[in-house]
């Protein structure tokens, strides 16, 4: 998989097939941290539904992107909104409905929209 951070609220996901991770930045000072791994993890996620969606009506994947942007918000600081541009030239405009349906079922999705109830526990 190769990320490329565009910018401190940017980034596109590629090659999501491959074994692997190559991070790459357009800029100094971004770094592959907490929140791009988050926004990754989503990416990941829909893509391999939408990589299972291929194999069933036998499109390939190899130029599907994603390109994930996020803003934050304050009290508490946290990701507020995620937008996922998903760019696949070898789907058939007859299947686009289907495939958006289809990425919306990703198990983080469906996660976050939901909610999660998060337990820490610290020792020492």
């Amino acid at each position: 998989m190769k990320i490329r951070l565009l910018g401190e609220t940017e980034l596109t996901a590629r090659d999501l097939y491959e074994d692997g991770l190559s991070v790459t930045a357009d800029g100094e000072g971004l770094r592959f941290g907490a929140m791009e791994m988050f926004v990754t993890s989503l990416a990941l996620c829909t893509y391999a539904v939408l990589a299972s969606y291929a194999r069933q009506i036998e499109v390939g994947v190899a130029d599907l992107q994603i390109r994930m942007r996020w803003c934050y918000r304050d009290r508490p600081y946290r990701i507020d909104a995620v937008n996922m541009d998903i760019r696949w030239p070898e789907l058939p405009e007859n299947r686009v409905d289907a495939a958006t349906r289809a990425g919306a079922a990703c198990t983080l999705r469906q996660t976050i929209e939901r909610g999660v109830e998060v337990e820490m526990t610290l020792h020492r």
